[in-house]
């Protein structure tokens, strides 16, 4: 068996870099955001957008780093104080999603929001697009190898699918499965799957692994 790891702390972070846009009283909102680990990072992908919307009023920004977001920042960029960049970074705080950052573009529409308009439209902006961003889960999982006869496949299968874990199946004289388990419920499913078989499956606890899932929106 190989020796675990130490479980790290489980986060939420993007898959990949995603845009969204809001309209509210003929302004444009363009919220950008994306995954980044670094404040080199995160200050890189803030001066691409500045360039990309150059023509913008403004270019809003927040982000947050590390597993429980222990680094954060924000900026109005011209915006009132208080009115863009801290409402968007209190939505990353509540959502939790970490590793991330954002730009908030608007264009004026010719129409004032006022204060409590601005605070939430970059709010909604934030908020809507994170929600409909691709998300993705970093944390530890136990690997465990159950070895089945071809008859029980089918029944296992639907077990694994139904409790949402990941796995890897491969056919030889036998079925391996090899299956992502939290490590809390290992002896859980372990039970389980000796339950479905009666008794017939032989499940090894291999060794436990930092792993990114997708996740569903």
């Amino acid at each position: 068996m190989s020796e675990s790891i130490s479980p790290t702390v489980e986060f939420i972070s993007l898959a990949k870099e995603f845009r969204h846009e809001y309209v509210v009283e003929k302004s444009r909102f363009i919220t950008t955001v994306y995954p980044c680990k670094t404040k080199e990072e995160a200050q890189t992908f803030i001066s691409r957008i500045n360039k990309e919307f150059w023509d913008a009023r403004h270019n809003c920004t927040a982000y947050a780093l590390g597993p429980q977001q222990e680094q954060q920042r924000s900026s109005d960029n011209g915006e009132p104080s208080g009115t863009a960049g801290k409402p968007m970074l209190e939505v990353l705080k509540k959502t939790g999603i970490t590793n991330v950052a954002v730009v908030v573009t608007r264009y004026f529409g010719g129409i004032k929001l006022g204060a409590g308009g601005l605070i939430r439209a970059y709010s909604h902006s934030v908020a809507e697009t994170l929600r409909l961003a691709p998300k993705e889960l970093h944390t530890t999982r136990t690997r465990v190898q159950a070895k089945i006869d071809y008859s029980l496949y089918g029944a296992v299968e639907r077990y694994l699918q139904d409790e949402n874990l990941h796995y890897e199946a491969s056919f030889g004289e036998y079925v391996d499965i090899t299956i992502l388990i939290p490590p809390t419920d290992v002896e859980r499913i372990q039970k389980a799957l000796q339950d479905i078989s009666h008794g017939a499956a032989t499940c090894t606890v291999l060794d436990s692994i930092e792993v990114v899932l997708p996740l569903d929106n």
